[in-house]
């Protein structure tokens, strides 16, 4: 089985995202706009699967012709130096990122008969032994599939922490959803259009058939900050300090991000982030 993490990185086109850097290229492309999404992109996401327990997997990035060619060449640097041969960045004219990403999943990856795919936000994170558990699960429901349901089933990781950046300090909320976009999962026939871009995660339960997939651990980390356009509800408590271990363990990115931002339970001085207010 084929499994594949996709992200859209400034992409301009038609994704399901909507603010208004997803309606105004001036915007999306601003250079201080891309020097945020960059520091999150390489201290977030892509460390996150670099950190990966199973690295068998790739990542498809998908991003615009129209982003400044500079911004083009560091995306692509990043990647190979972070993933090497397992990141696939590609440049698109404004269009369907479902459509996008169809077209090159077909092309590039078709040697096994199912794909898992994988949403990833090119600011959030996986925990360390997400491929790991979605590999395990993702065949767990191919077994248990009765002949006369449909041939595709739907992943959902409720459990994660929202990570909220805000001056200077990095706030971890626990977060439970049942329909959650991190980590959002299709596991369908290589060759079908299923896409995780082609439906709302928020109405997943109601539309489409769903496994989710309740554990005790935080499957994800979900990033709140100044450049993500993020209005999503979340609660106020933080994780506790006995949390503490075991996110660190799950997320060690946590442990270089507190160079930059103060963790909770950590009296430790940090430098002035690219990203802070």
């Amino acid at each position: 089985m084929h499994l594949l993490y996709m992200m859209r990185y400034s992409f301009f086109g038609q994704s399901g995202w909507q603010s208004d850097a997803s309606r105004d290229p001036g915007k999306l492309f601003d250079p201080k706009r891309l020097d945020e999404r960059e520091y999150f992109l390489r201290k977030v996401s892509l460390a996150s699967l670099r950190d990966q327990t199973d690295p068998d997997f790739n990542v498809i990035i998908l991003s615009s012709t129209l982003m400044p060619q500079q911004y083009q060449d560091r995306l692509k640097d990043i990647c190979d130096d972070m993933l090497g041969a397992r990141a696939h960045v590609i440049f698109r004219d404004p269009e369907s990122a479902a459509g996008a990403f169809e077209a090159y999943r077909k092309k590039t990856f078709n040697r096994y008969t199912y794909s898992a795919q994988v949403v990833l936000d090119d600011d959030d994170a996986v925990g360390v032994d997400f491929t790991a558990d979605l590999r395990g699960e993702a065949q767990a429901a191919l077994t248990l599939r009765k002949a006369d349901q449909p041939n595709y089933v739907f992943l959902s990781w409720p459990r994660g922490v929202t990570a909220e950046f805000q001056n200077g300090d990095l706030k971890l909320i626990p977060r439970n959803v049942p329909a959650n976009n991190q980590g959002l999962t299709v596991v369908a026939p290589t060759d079908s259009r299923r896409s995780p871009f082609r439906v709302a995660h928020h109405k997943v339960l109601e539309r489409r058939p769903v496994r989710v997939i309740h554990t005790l651990e935080p499957h994800y980390l979900r990033a709140v900050h100044n450049s993500n356009d993020s209005l999503g509800r979340r609660p106020k408590t933080s994780v506790s300090e006995e949390d503490m271990p075991r996110l660190y363990k799950t997320f060690p990115l946590l442990k270089d991000l507190g160079d930059d931002w103060r963790l909770p339970f950590s009296d430790q001085t940090v430098a002035q982030p690219i990203a802070a207010e």
